[in-house]
């Protein structure tokens, strides 16, 4: 996978310019720097969610992602959101309990901590090429962080990700390399 040459503005405001990425296949990389660089437009362009204004990519038709903000229904259980990515309840199930949460209980009923869990057990249980994770563990306490760190390396260890944060810790722990930007 890789971004070549991109460059992108919003208006006069120029985000990205000559920004190149390669991501080899099965690797994990942190993507960091300061509020407002590009991090969050690097991850729409590969997402699709923005074109570049210039450049070329390379990037996987498998991508499955967790944003900055958890995007449930909420009135769904955490099961059923988990399931609209996948119909393999089992797995779901599992990826669940491994995050500590209990998959009968509604979204609406739920703290933040346990939501933002939901939205990473959505992510993992899709198989997929590059695995995206903007901002994944904010809002998660020290243990529970860590718990939720060893269930995304146990499910993405075959893929390639990008994983984003503003933490050097987080990124040491996860990360084969680490790309500011």
């Amino acid at each position: 996978m890789f971004l070549k040459n991109i460059c992108k503005s919003f208006g006069e405001t120029e985000v990205l310019k000559d920004f190149n990425l390669e991501i080899d296949e099965g690797e994990h990389i942190a993507l960091m720097g300061k509020s407002g660089k590009g991090k969050t437009t690097v991850l729409n362009i590969i997402t699709g969610f923005e074109l570049p204004d210039s450049g070329e990519t390379e990037i996987p038709n498998e991508i499955s992602a967790v944003f900055q903000e958890d995007r449930l229904s909420e009135d769904f259980s955490a099961i059923s959101n988990v399931c609209l990515m996948s119909a393999d309840k089992e797995r779901s199930n599992e990826i669940l309990r491994k995050l500590g949460i209990d998959g009968t209980k509604t979204v609406n009923t739920m703290s933040g901590g346990q939501k933002r869990r939901v939205a990473l057990a959505r992510c993992l249980v899709r198989d997929a090429g590059l695995y995206i994770f903007d901002e994944a563990l904010k809002g998660l306490d020290e243990k529970t962080k860590a718990v939720a760190m060893s269930v995304i390396k146990e499910y993405t260890c075959k893929s390639s990700v990008v994983f984003v944060t503003h933490d050097i810790n987080e990124a040491k722990d996860f990360a084969d390399r680490i790309v500011e930007i």
